[in-house]
């Protein structure tokens, strides 16, 4: 399959690459500053711009099968938005210049990476008093995300408890409807890509989400 990655350049877009690559795939690891990743292979190729550009996501969108977008916020501008009260649309503005660009490249395949702080069934707990510091963040990836979901694209959304850098257990697991997950849930950034990955040729999540979590 040939996979375009977006966020590749982030500790779990650095993951998807590599067990992409491991699996067979070709694939484009797509990324504002190439510097930032330190992986080669001959089925690697970078491509380089700005993920709210839909112009430069359709260059890199070209002859691609699917997308696997693990783009997040970095603190610093969650601390910008709690002390602001504005985000910085970065997961809105990427997320709809995709919608705007797959079907021009003949992609419909969307898997999406999120927080379980936007899961219907999380329980803040401990993160409570941080309300205000996610709320820019979380708002920004909600207006995304509903963009996401009444676009034409086959999208699965999956929200990962909180992640860790352990190596790959194969102990994901989807959460039940009913099950309540809060910041002591967590999973591997090595898990996640596996389950990503797994997601591009299974079609039971697809128009769906997915709550992920290995304890």
């Amino acid at each position: 399959m040939r996979l375009l990655v977006l966020g590749a350049s982030g500790k779990t877009g650095r993951e998807v690459v590599a067990q992409a690559l491991s699996a067979g795939h070709e694939v484009t690891a797509f990324v504002r500053d190439p510097s930032r990743l330190d992986l080669h292979h001959s089925r690697l190729t970078v491509a380089t711009g700005d993920a709210r550009d839909a112009k430069d996501l359709g260059r890199a969108l070209r002859g691609q099968d699917a997308v696997i977008s693990t783009l997040g916020t970095r603190s610093r501008h969650a601390v910008l938005g709690a002390a602001t009260g504005r985000s910085s649309g970065m997961m809105e503005r990427s997320t709809t210049a995709l919608i705007e660009a797959a079907p021009r490249a003949g992609v419909r395949r969307v898997v999406l990476l999120s927080t379980f702080m936007l899961a219907g069934n999380f329980r803040p707990g401990i993160l409570k008093p941080l309300a205000a510091y996610y709320k820019p963040m979380n708002d920004d990836k909600r207006a995304g995300e509903r963009a996401l979901k009444d676009s034409s694209l086959d999208w699965t959304i999956v929200y990962a408890t909180r992640l860790t850098n352990g190596e790959r257990s194969g102990r994901e697991r989807p959460v039940a409807p009913a099950e309540i997950v809060t910041p002591r849930n967590s999973v591997s950034r090595a898990d996640v890509a596996a389950f990503l990955l797994a997601q591009l040729n299974d079609e039971k999540n697809t128009r769906d989400s997915v709550v992920l979590t290995a304890a």
